[in-house]
This record gives C-alpha cells, sequence and structure tokens, in this order.
C-alpha cells in the first residue's frame, strides 16, 4: 500500500491532517496492525505510525522524496514543506532524434502539415529536441533583471517577462519540474534587446504554450501536455504551422510566411534568412539521424 500526496492537493492534505486527527490515527493503527511484521509487534502505536509516515509517503508519480532522513521528520513536517520543495526533477534527455521523426509522423498525419517541413523547422529551433535550450531558467530570469536595471529592457518588456515567469512557473509545478533548472532559449545577449525563456522541443514561449494548450491535449489525449515530450511538441509545432492558411495544402509561400511568422510573429522579409534554413534541413534532415 502506498500514500501518494498529489501536489494540487497538499493544501487540502494538510487541513484533513489536522481537522481529523483522531480518524487518520485509528485508521493508521487498523493498517499497522494487518501490514507490519509480527517480529515489531512490540512496537509502540505511536512509533509505528512515524515509522509507516516515513516509509510510505511518496511524490505524485511516484518520485521519492528526498530529506526525509532523519527520524524526528513527521508526516506533517513533510505536509508543510513547499511544494516546489518537494517535486524537484528535470525534463529526460532527448538522445534519439527518430523518436522525434516518429512524433512527427503523426503529427503531420493529424494535422495535414508537411512531415518534411516540421522535421526542418525542429531541426533549426532544438536539434531535434537534443537541445532545449543553453541556459538554466534562473539564468535567463537574473539576466532579465540585470537588463531592467540598467535600463536596456524596457518597463513593458519587464513586465512581459514576468507574466512569462509566473506561467513557466505554473507549467513546470504542473509537470513535476523544478522551473529554475529548466534548461530554454537564452537571453539574446548583446545581439538585441530581449529575454529568452522558450521552452522545450518546440521552444514555445510560455504564453504561446498556454494558447496552444487544450487544442495539445484534445490530439493526445493527455490533460496536461508537455513541451519537452516528443509528441506533445511535435504536436504543438504542427497545430501553430498548420494555423496559417496555405500550410496544409503544402504550398511553399504558405510555409515560408508560416516559418517566419513562428519566429517573428511577421512575415517580413528580414525574416528569409530563417525560412530558408528551415526549407533546407527539410531536405536534409536525415543526415542528422543516421
Amino acid at each position: 500500500m502506498e500514500i501518494i500526496i498529489n501536489i494540487k492537493h497538499i493544501s487540502r492534505i494538510k487541513n484533513v491532517f489536522l481537522q481529523k486527527v483522531p480518524l487518520l490515527f485509528f485508521v493508521a493503527i487498523f493498517l499497522l496492525q494487518s501490514s507490519v511484521p509480527q517480529a515489531q509487534a512490540d512496537i509502540s502505536p505511536l512509533e509505528g505510525l512515524k515509522r509507516f509516515s516515513r516509509e510510505k509517503v511518496v511524490k505524485t508519480r511516484k518520485i521519492e522524496v528526498e530529506n526525509l532522513s532523519t527520524p524526528e521528520q513527521s508526516l506533517e513536517d513533510l505536509l508543510q514543506k513547499n511544494d516546489a520543495e518537494i517535486f524537484l526533477k528535470t525534463p529526460e534527455e532527448i538522445t534519439d532524434p527518430q523518436e522525434i521523426e516518429k512524433a512527427v509522423d503523426f503529427a503531420s498525419s493529424i494535422t495535414g502539415v508537411r512531415k518534411n517541413f516540421i522535421m526542418g523547422l525542429l531541426v533549426v529551433e532544438s536539434d531535434l529536441g537534443r537541445n532545449p535550450g543553453e541556459c538554466t531558467y534562473k539564468e535567463v530570469e537574473d539576466g532579465a533583471k540585470i537588463q531592467h536595471e540598467t535600463g536596456r529592457l524596457s518597463l513593458r518588456a519587464w513586465q512581459t517577462f514576468k507574466e512569462r515567469r509566473e506561467i513557466i512557473k505554473d507549467v513546470a509545478l504542473s509537470l513535476g519540474y523544478d522551473y529554475e533548472k529548466l534548461n530554454v532559449s537564452c537571453n539574446p545577449g548583446s545581439a538585441y534587446v530581449g529575454t529568452g525563456g522558450a521552452m522545450g522541443i518546440p521552444q514555445f514561449m510560455p504564453d504561446t504554450w498556454m494558447e496552444y494548450k487544450d487544442r495539445i491535449s484534445a490530439v493526445v489525449g493527455k490533460e496536461n501536455p508537455d513541451p519537452w515530450d516528443e509528441r506533445d511538441a511535435a504536436v504543438a509545432v504542427a497545430l501553430k504551422l498548420s494555423d496559417v492558411y496555405g500550410v496544409t495544402d503544402h504550398s511553399r509561400i504558405a510555409e515560408r510566411n508560416a516559418a517566419k511568422l513562428y519566429l517573428s510573429g511577421s512575415t517580413s522579409s528580414r525574416y528569409d534568412w530563417y525560412a530558408n534554413q528551415i526549407f533546407y534541413w527539410a531536405e536534409n534532415y536525415k543526415n542528422l539521424i543516421g
């Protein structure tokens, strides 16, 4: 038997624990009587309850609870911990680009967007998922703050960054990730004024991810899609590209516009270089897969 604490219900569990201690106590005693070996029958009920709590409380998704090593630490101590301290992990690294290709096959079949076009874009954006960003979000956050404090980043841009920061916190928490340790796109540095923070395989900004989240969920059959998951990411890219008129008809003009919109939100010729890169890798991505 396992007691699994869901991060969305931490506070509710705390209230129940405090309000219904007698009931929980007797339930725990009953469980102990039925599960503790005979050799431990002489352990006091309270000591047994403490051991039971330490051994059975696990993280959501069965991630082992950290820092629960001291005998004095109780279940109530655990429940009082901050959610972000309990759930600390980072996404698994993508090492096999063939898995991305399988995901793109699926996304293309669902949306009608040309497979090679999606693959070319994913090569440019994240090296087929192998490079979802070279900075941690903490580094991006610290850099953006310095830019704002030194006057390089406008107040409006700083406010946008902070709004996106709250979104990525929520996304990370819902997936069991430590948002500060997530690899995301870096700040542009001296190249131009702006901030990084694009997430995952598709390199969506947090607010863009939320814009497409429900549609992604409907396609993949998952309530909480993950931008670091191959299939979820491929579907996200395909949906965004499919929103540009003509892309599902495989019009090259439409694909060129969709590529530039993906990067900049405009179809300006200033971003033809980006579209050209995507078209190149659309025809040559297999060289990267082997």
